[in-house]
């Protein structure tokens, strides 16, 4: 039952060659066996989840019929969405006795889909690093090298995926946090077109408050594989009718059968920043295969003072919804505990947090005309593409950096800032769906994964673009225990 696919075990299940309990048995043997070395999951819920997984096999053997797309099938959910009864904190230490009253409804359509809740993951005070660590639970690990993070925010998800602890895992990203964990893992992510909102059952905003406003974020899927994404994303983002949410929208892009005729941009390089050699060599060897698939392969250029623009506006925007619902002192301690980092950063960003946690309702306006405009240049500089390649994080997981430091790579130390957030902020900024892919491993051994872009609302098109590049081996799905993690057991 080892590193099965979250579509493979709904087809067992339902066709009777494995049952939801003893799949839920298994991913609970190696969370007890894993997660005192990773600290991938911060609540287990071991007697629920069997009971759980006992109804659904009930189900199968009396009305299969009534078995929904997941039936069965165990999934992981990221600490930061409610569930009634469980415990919300986002690892910060005022809601450290927070249990939640309501439960989301992304994770009420996983249960109606007939998902088994494993339990909730862990994340970074606030989801705010792209490493997962912070006062209330323990700074968790990645599963290809213990000493590296396995990136953030939805770093606890993506460790369990990793380590074959779950199946499917309910993340979101804001600023990379679906992407770079995913990444770091050698996974599969995917971050649709912006589609978080206040009433989705998310922290931020904190709960309990009937203020709130998102944008910039999308609550998606983790995965092992690509086709898991699409299965999730159908049961996640099916229309909401009565409250307007998820509503289909006509996309010209038909989603595409084969690689041959695809005209792809890449894009490597963004504010004079570069990746690294491990990186830089993952986008030649996938570009060098799309082109003999019969794609075409063009270099893409954002000009740097644009660069300049979209970078500091997502910062702006960022600083606003992390704080829009904490007092000002605390708002004052978020923004010193990054002021370092963002001083130290090729785009010094310091004024433009600042500004983001403190801004009114005329700058906050002034700021979303800014990030229109700024989404339609990037639109145009993307409509002669199917789909942009770029970086995700500079080079692979680097190793545990509570105080942000500068990150070792090729012989330099690049600034903390630089290394994790330019490629992936840059989509969130535009809120176009993004697929990043496993793309191999360095000498070392660590994963290194690339990104792939689209026109907003072409999700389906990405999706299934995806899978492509799977059946054609030109990504590399995680398929046993890495070695750090054999070694621990051994």
């Amino acid at each position: 039952m080892d590193y099965l696919s979250a579509s493979h075990i709904a087809q067992a299940i339902r066709q009777g060659s494995l049952s939801a309990t003893d799949i839920t048995q298994h991913y609970l043997s190696n969370i007890e066996r894993y997660n005192s070395h990773l600290n991938a999951f911060v609540d287990v819920f071991s007697d629920r989840a069997v009971l759980q997984a006992r109804q659904r096999d009930a189900v199968i053997k009396k009305t299969p019929d009534k078995a929904g797309p997941l039936h069965g099938v165990p999934v992981s959910v990221k600490e930061c969405f409610l569930m009634a009864g469980t415990r919300s904190s986002v690892n910060y230490p005022p809601l450290k006795k927070h249990v939640a009253a309501t439960t989301s409804m992304l994770v009420q359509r996983l249960e109606r889909a007939g998902a088994v809740i494993l339990g909730k993951t862990n994340i970074p005070t606030l989801l705010s690093d792209a490493q997962t660590f912070g006062p209330l639970y323990p700074q968790c690990n990645n599963p290809h090298d213990l000493s590296r993070t396995p990136g953030g925010s939805t770093g606890g998800g993506a460790a369990a995926l990793a380590a074959d602890m779950t199946s499917l895992e309910l993340g979101s990203d804001i600023g990379g946090s679906i992407r770079n964990p995913s990444a770091f893992c050698g996974l599969y992510g995917f971050k649709p077109t912006e589609n978080g909102h206040c009433n989705d059952g998310h922290v931020p905003p904190l709960p309990g408050s009937t203020l709130g406003w998102s944008a910039m974020n999308s609550t998606g899927p983790l995965a092992r594989r690509a086709g898991d994404l699409a299965l999730a994303c159908k049961v996640l983002f099916a229309p909401d009718w009565v409250d307007q949410h998820y509503l289909p929208v006509a996309s010209p892009a038909t989603p595409p059968t084969s690689l041959k005729g695809l005209n792809i941009g890449v894009l490597t390089s963004l504010y004079h920043l570069n990746p690294g050699s491990d990186v830089t060599a993952a986008l030649s060897s996938l570009q060098q295969k799309l082109e003999q698939a019969g794609a075409t392969v063009t270099p893409v250029h954002i000009d740097p003072e644009l660069a300049k623009k979209l970078l500091l506006c997502w910062v702006s925007l960022f600083g606003y919804f992390m704080g829009q619902t904490l007092s000002w002192p605390i708002r004052k301690l978020f923004y010193l505990r990054f002021r370092g980092a963002l001083k130290d950063s090729s785009l010094d960003a310091r004024a433009a947090f600042k500004r983001g946690l403190a801004m009114d309702f005329k700058a906050f306006s002034r700021c979303l005309a800014e990030r229109q405009h700024l989404i339609g240049e990037i639109h145009r500089l993307y409509s002669p593409y199917d789909t942009v390649l770029s970086p995700t994080a500079m080079g692979p997981a680097f190793t545990h950096n509570h105080q942000h430091q500068r990150i070792a790579l090729d012989g330099i130390d690049m600034p903390y800032i630089d290394y994790c957030f330019p490629f992936v902020a840059l989509y969130n900024l535009t809120g176009m769906p993004v697929l990043t892919v496993p793309a191999g491993r360095n000498d070392s051994g660590l994963p290194v994964g690339l990104s792939f872009a689209a026109a907003r609302h072409a999700d389906d098109w990405l999706l299934a673009f995806g899978e492509l590049l799977e059946q054609q081996g030109m990504t590399t799905p995680l398929t046993q225990t890495p070695d750090a993690l054999q070694a621990v057991n051994a």
